[in-house]
């Protein structure tokens, strides 16, 4: 029989059992019926036909349930509607041929015995329209025809037959609770029929995924979990599809969708049997090889890799490859969540290195690996989470050794890692694109703070990244705008890259910057390209020296080339004119060349360090928070 018409497998057979048994019982119920008749005309002439017009109805429907050629649905609203029909053509007979007013009432109380039966087969099906609309004809049937069976004596002159009326109330009355009870017990079971598939979908939702079919992460976590228990040797493969993101810019999203279901069915249909395949998001899929140690799963690894791209590269017209990576149970990991990390870290390594290989994970090497994972992740949710905060390195005027500039220092407390150096984070977040929003919010914080400042400007830094987006004018437009900060005392710090000096986008972008009236300064001028001639076409404001450029200074090794250096720096940023600021003042000495060279401004750790906006605050108003130079660094 067709399964479509329920959803529990189980309920289905047992309805199935019940009509293979319960219908030769009405069946038996008919025939003895017949024989135990009373053998008037009406037994003679009139019952034969109408129980061989059920008992083929009855027939039927046992050999359709037998042979699986009707569904449940089909079957029961034709007993439905042929109990139905048998009660009030049985009716309709007794109102026009019985003759006999002595056996009205033995005739009505045998097609009593008809309404359990609709009722019985009412309850076997969920189909509710159909089953209430036969329900309803059938009463109104009855209501009409037991009103002519009632006033039919009075038509031929004989008194109104008070047990036939009263068979007829009961009649009616059965009716009348069987087509209510009957709606009931249907809506009822619309009810359970939505809830049960309601949650058939969310539970299809949480353990499979739509577009291929394959289980999904939380599938894989019950998987690993079980695996792990067993104790038993097993592998993970991480399936990650090249260059996806081309698919989906150049063929369109459809396309991208329907090489992920080829890429699936293959990975299907070519992993070793007993193997399960599942789709984590996006292009990553992972094949769990139970029983497989580390030689097995490379072997199998290195066949998926040749195999499984053949078909969607003909799918999609263009060549698809694979990266994989491997860990295995117990050697990599114990653990259902660090095994599939490891397999995750291996195929990321994979693709550092070029692509369409295989990789057993290698703890030594994938430690960093799994480390900027681990921030790539945690990163995304650090602004919300408030673990990002802003520290200010003041910048001193040297002639008077009093703080005109405070550069914006970004720090970010990891609540498992601690405090994370920015020299770590910020590649990160231009990797994986976070730098807009974190510089973003950066920018808003530092204006912010700066307008508790009297006239002392901030700077912050910006990197490459940012400077090649179009939109970042305007990102530093609606800064100054919702902070209320002047523009002038806001200083951009540019990190000193090719980009800089050969990018005409970025030459745009600072342009419009300088139309805005933002100071713009290089960072770490002298440690990169230092493209002089491009330098001077450039509409900045600044320069601030690397620290690199003053080690040795005054009398320590290449200390001469240090002051030279400087005093050819000094001699072009008073020409240009640019503003010059001389990074990593660490010691007296340093700072008494700097002063005696005339250099205009410092920042170092010498003179200051880092110190939180309150601190800093405090600095400007006269308070501690400086480390004055007694001939040593101050730290």
């Amino acid at each position: 029989m067709e399964d479509g018409d329920a959803t529990q497998p189980d309920l289905l057979a047992a309805w199935r059992r019940l009509l293979l048994w319960g219908l030769p019982a009405v069946q038996g119920a008919v025939v003895l019926a017949l024989l135990l008749g009373r053998g008037d005309t009406w037994d003679r002439l009139v019952d034969p036909w109408l129980y061989l017009t059920i008992s083929l109805v009855l027939t039927g429907s046992w050999l359709a349930v037998l042979s699986g050629r009707g569904s449940l649905r089909q079957i029961t609203v034709l007993l439905t509607a042929g109990s139905a029909l048998f009660l009030n053509a049985k009716l309709l007979l007794l109102a026009a041929l019985l003759p006999d007013p002595g056996a009205l009432l033995p005739e009505l109380l045998e097609t009593l015995v008809w309404l359990p039966a609709v009722i019985t087969w009412t309850m076997l099906t969920d189909l509710a329209r159909p089953v209430r609309r036969i329900l309803n004809w059938m009463m109104a049937g009855v209501v009409t025809l037991s009103a002519v069976v009632a006033v039919r004596p009075l038509l031929i002159g004989h008194p109104l037959d008070m047990a036939a009326l009263r068979a007829l109330l009961q009649i009616n009355l059965s009716a009348l609770v069987s087509l209510y009870g009957a709606s009931f017990f249907l809506r009822r079971s619309d009810l359970l029929g939505r809830a049960q598939g309601e949650q058939q979908v969310l539970r299809q939702l949480v353990y499979t995924d739509l577009l291929t079919g394959l289980p999904g992460r939380v599938r894989l976590s019950e998987q690993l979990r079980t695996l792990t228990g067993q104790g038993r040797p097993f592998a993970v493969l991480f399936v990650d599809v090249d260059a996806f993101k081309v698919v989906n810019d150049t063929l369109g999203h459809a396309v991208g969708d329907e090489l992920l279901c080829v890429v699936a069915q293959e990975l299907q249909r070519l992993a070793p049997q007993g193997s399960f395949v599942y789709r984590l998001s996006g292009d990553e899929f992972v094949v769990l090889l139970p029983q497989a140690n580390d030689r097995a799963a490379q072997w199998e690894a290195q066949r998926l890799l040749q195999l499984v791209p053949v078909r969607p590269s003909l799918q999609v017209g263009m060549d698809i490859t694979l990266s994989i990576g491997v860990s295995v149970y117990p050697d990599d990991a114990t653990d259902a969540e660090t095994l599939l990390r490891h397999a995750d870290s291996a195929v990321y390594a994979v693709k550092r290195a070029g692509r369409r290989q295989v990789r057993r994970y290698q703890p030594q090497q994938d430690a960093a690996t799994e480390r900027f994972q681990v921030l790539a992740r945690d990163l995304s949710l650090a602004l919300s989470r408030r673990e990002l905060s802003l520290h200010y390195q003041p910048v001193f005027c040297l002639r008077e050794m009093r703080p005109v500039k405070a550069e914006a220092l970004l720090r970010w407390r990891h609540p498992q890692l601690g405090m994370v150096s920015p020299g770590e984070f910020i590649p990160v977040a231009e990797r994986v694109g976070l730098i807009a929003p974190i510089g973003a919010w950066v920018l808003r914080a530092a204006c912010r703070e700066a307008l508790r400042w009297d006239d002392v400007t901030v700077s912050v830094n910006v990197s490459a990244v940012q400077l090649l987006q179009a939109e970042f004018p305007q990102v530093v437009r609606s800064a100054l705008k919702d902070t209320g900060l002047s523009a002038r005392r806001l200083e951009l710090e540019l990190t000193e890259t090719a980009a800089l000096y050969e990018d005409d986008r970025a030459a745009w972008v600072l342009h419009e910057l300088r139309l805005l009236g933002v100071g713009l300064s290089i960072d770490d001028f002298g440690s990169g390209y230092s493209n002089l001639s491009r330098l001077r076409a450039l509409p900045i404001t600044g320069v601030k020296l690397d620290r690199s450029c003053i080690e040795g200074l005054p009398d320590g090794p290449g200390g001469a080339f240090a002051r030279a250096l400087l005093e050819a720096v000094m001699g072009l940023t008073r020409y240009l004119p640019l503003d010059l600021t001389v990074e990593g003042i660490e010691s007296a000495a340093q700072l008494a060349a700097l002063q005696e060279l005339d250099c205009p401004l410092g920042q170092g750790h010498g003179l200051s360090r880092p110190l939180t906006d309150t601190e800093f605050l405090a600095l400007l108003r006269g308070g501690s928070g400086t480390l004055p130079l007694h001939g040593r660094p101050a730290h």
